[in-house]
């Protein structure tokens, strides 16, 4: 999670592509990276054996006013390397 939001402060979308879930990454264009990003919260996490659940508020500003994405996110492993999958609606219990 943290690498990914790394990823899209420094605009790398190799890495965005590479960390996404075949299935379903999208197409993804450079116009799409310049949110100007300030911080990143995990808030909760479950780590299971295939898959995982992130809970995190990523902080970024308009104009002077800060504003917060907040996502519950599926992991997976594929390939031997952690994918985001998809957010989902609630964390599961």
């Amino acid at each position: 999670m943290r690498s990914r939001y790394s990823a899209y402060v420094t605009g790398n979308l190799p890495y965005l592509r590479k960390t996404w879930h075949p299935d379903t990454c999208p197409e993804l264009s450079p116009e799409e990276l310049t949110t100007q990003w300030s911080r990143l919260e995990v808030i909760r996490s479950k780590l299971g054996l295939k898959k995982s659940i992130v809970e995190f508020k990523a902080w970024y500003l308009e104009g002077d006013i800060e504003h917060a994405l907040h996502e519950i996110s599926l992991f997976k492993l594929h390939k031997k390397r952690w994918v985001y999958v998809e957010p989902l609606s609630d964390f599961p219990q």
